[in-house]
């Protein structure tokens, strides 16, 4: 038997490279940029994993400036569909419009349901 406590599981997809419209330069609009996803929901709703990539790629069909745009538009389909307590999107671009001495440059939303 179990001690008493709560039980929290989150879903996630680690790594995901997509190639996303994102970007403050026309060019980066145009032709895309590569980007690393990682994805985290924490939902007392049965969250399947498979259903999450299929968000996450329907979400990334449209064009963004700012990476944030993309992560908040991503944010508010979790939320209708699963109704979470908890969400992370860590966005990172792999590729940038200027000369560079890093991996990649990203954005992380962290979303917690206020109780």
């Amino acid at each position: 038997m179990r001690p008493r406590g709560r039980t929290e599981r989150k879903v996630f997809i680690e790594g995901l490279k997509l190639h996303l419209k994102c970007g403050v330069y026309p060019e980066e609009r145009k032709l895309g940029v590569e980007v690393e996803m990682t994805v985290e929901v924490s939902s007392e709703e049965f969250v399947d994993y498979q259903k999450l990539y299929e968000t996450v790629l329907k979400a990334s069909e449209k064009t963004f400036t700012y990476i944030e745009e993309f992560q908040d538009d991503l944010l508010n389909n979790i939320i209708k569909r699963w109704n979470p307590d908890f969400v992370r999107i860590k966005s990172v671009k792999l590729s940038v419009p200027f000369q560079n001495s890093f991996k990649g440059a990203g954005v992380e939303l962290i979303w917690k349901r206020e109780k």
